[in-house]
Parts: structure tokens; C-alpha cells; sequence
């Protein structure tokens, strides 16, 4: 492969060693992991990886030795190579980062209403977190933090607006606050 990355995607049930099997084929084929991001989802491990292999690996060795890898404990992978271009931020330099936070009584929509509201504004989303707290006799409870990078052209008081009235019709309290390079 030459001057490219790959981003690998990978998901199994949890258990100890997946990280360890992955990034050892990784670090055997010479491939450097640049970004990653990997949780646990109601004992579901996900993982997705931007790495680097060396100029003289192939895409079909890297291939066989990632699947291997992943067979070995039981995780389902792909992996798809892509070009420096495809990996390009520096559109994103001059926004600002958000937090968005919402909290209230679950609902179908919640996600969608939220993220909508945010793409209307130009607003990218960076990383995402839920949670469902279930409660017996009682309604379950829903949480979500987002981070959000707002270019300098959008109106940050109209979204904040449009998100805090689509908390009202929803029953949610949804705030957003600037985070500082200093927070970051």
C-alpha cells in the first residue's frame, strides 16, 4: 500500500485480549495506529482504527493477517484503504468545539431529533455517548453527551434556540456549552 491508511473496523463480544490480538497483528505487519476510538456496548466491544501500514505492504497481506488476527478471538472485521485526502480535517480547523448534553425520560426520536437539529445548523458531530438507565415501575431514563464542531458562519444562539425547543417538545433538558482549548 502506498501513502494510504486504512480504517479498520472491528465488533465481538467482550472479553480480555481483543485490543492485545488486534494491535499485535498490527504492530507485526509495521502498521502504526494514528486514531482509535473503542467501547463496550452491552457486552459488545467496537473498535475503529486509522492506521498506517508500511508503503510495501500489500492490501490483500494486510488482509489476511488482520482477519486472522481477528478470528483468533472471535471478532468480525473489515477494513477499507482510503487516501490521505479522505482523512483531511483542516475544513474543520476554525470551528469551535461544543458539548451538547441532554437528559430526560426515554423516547423513540431522541437521537434523530438532536442530530437533525445540529445538521440544520452546519454543526459536525465528533463523538457521541448514550446511556438508557431502565428503572422497574418507573420511566426509563436517557442520556446522551455529544461533541460538536461549529463552524465560526453558524448562529450558535439559533441552534442553542432550536435545541432547547426541541428539549421542551420532547421533555429533555438539553444544554450546549463552548468548550475552551484549555478543557480539551
Amino acid at each position: 500500500m502506498k501513502k494510504r491508511h486504512v480504517v479498520l473496523f472491528a465488533v465481538g463480544k467482550d472479553r480480555p485480549g481483543l485490543v492485545a490480538a488486534i494491535s499485535k497483528a498490527l504492530s507485526e505487519m509495521n502498521c502504526n495506529i494514528e486514531d482509535s476510538s473503542m467501547t463496550i456496548l452491552k457486552n459488545q466491544f467496537a473498535m475503529i482504527l486509522i492506521v498506517e501500514p508500511p508503503s510495501e505492504l500489500s492490501e490483500e497481506d494486510f488482509g489476511k493477517k488482520i482477519k486472522e488476527a481477528a478470528k483468533s478471538v472471535d471478532l468480525r472485521v473489515t477494513f477499507e484503504v482510503v487516501g490521505d485526502e479522505e482523512l483531511d480535517t483542516s475544513k474543520w480547523a476554525e470551528a469551535q468545539r461544543y458539548v451538547v448534553s441532554v437528559f430526560g425520560e426515554d423516547s423513540v426520536g431522541i437521537v434523530y431529533r438532536i442530530s437533525s437539529t445540529l445538521a440544520s445548523h452546519s454543526a459536525n458531530i465528533a463523538n457521541v455517548k448514550t446511556k438508557l438507565l431502565k428503572r422497574k415501575n418507573r420511566p426509563n431514563i436517557f442520556s446522551m453527551v455529544l461533541e460538536v464542531d461549529i463552524p465560526p458562519e453558524a448562529q450558535v444562539d439559533a441552534l442553542e434556540t432550536d435545541l432547547k425547543e426541541v428539549g421542551k417538545e420532547l421533555g429533555l433538558d438539553v444544554s450546549l456549552r463552548e468548550v475552551t482549548t484549555a478543557q480539551m
